[in-house]
């Protein structure tokens, strides 16, 4: 009976230097933290590269969280027209940044820390949920913006449909779709308008 007692003892004398040293352990970590910060020693240069662990941390959580935020809603199929309107909008809002093929990265893509990925070849590692949440949600700290204020969801999915043919797009197949479809058609097809409106 008293060899019970005494083990039940230990055990919470073990426990309770446990938790002693986590939390001082913890405590040390926050004191430290907050130096850091207070002190301005932390470079938040957008020119200084994140560090192999920074790298860790921020791939990792962005990707459990996306994991974890996405759902299971998802479209697999899109009409060519759809895919159409997709690259309409990758056009305009994604390439300035994401580039494609036969395009290379913009001085602000260039700028930007961590360096917004080339979804040609990015786009494989996420299934179509996960990236129709990036695209509507945006992602905090990456500078990818959220479109879902100010795109409805259709537009977003078409955007997904088009990405999803990226990687098998070449630079000739994406240069004829620019030709088409683009914002420098769209330019030159109001230009001509214009000017038949002035022979008139």
């Amino acid at each position: 009976m008293r060899a019970s007692i005494d083990y039940r003892a230990r055990s919470v004398s073990q426990i309770v230097k446990f938790l002693a040293g986590f939390i001082a352990a913890f405590v040390v970590v926050a004191l430290a933290a907050t130096v850091v910060i207070l002190s301005g020693v932390y470079d938040v240069a957008a020119t200084v590269p994140h560090t192999a662990l920074e790298e860790l941390i921020l791939s990792s959580t962005m990707r459990y969280s996306v994991e974890a935020h996405a759902g299971n809603e998802s479209r697999e199929t899109w009409s060519e027209e759809q895919v159409r309107e997709g690259f309409k909008q990758y056009d305009e809002m994604c390439i300035i940044c994401h580039a494609a093929p036969g395009k290379e990265r913009t001085d602000i893509s260039k700028g930007l820390r961590p360096n917004p990925p080339k979804l040609a070849e990015w786009a494989k590692r996420w299934n179509n949920a996960e990236l129709f949440w990036i695209i509507k949600n945006g992602v905090k700290m990456t500078g990818m913006p959220a479109f879902g204020p100010t795109h409805r969801d259709e537009l977003i999915w078409d955007v997904v449909g088009f990405v999803r043919r990226l990687p098998n797009l070449s630079a000739e197949e994406f240069a004829t779709m620019e030709k088409q479809f683009g914002k420098s058609a769209g330019l030159e097809q109001g230009q001509h308008q214009e000017q038949g409106h002035h022979h008139e």
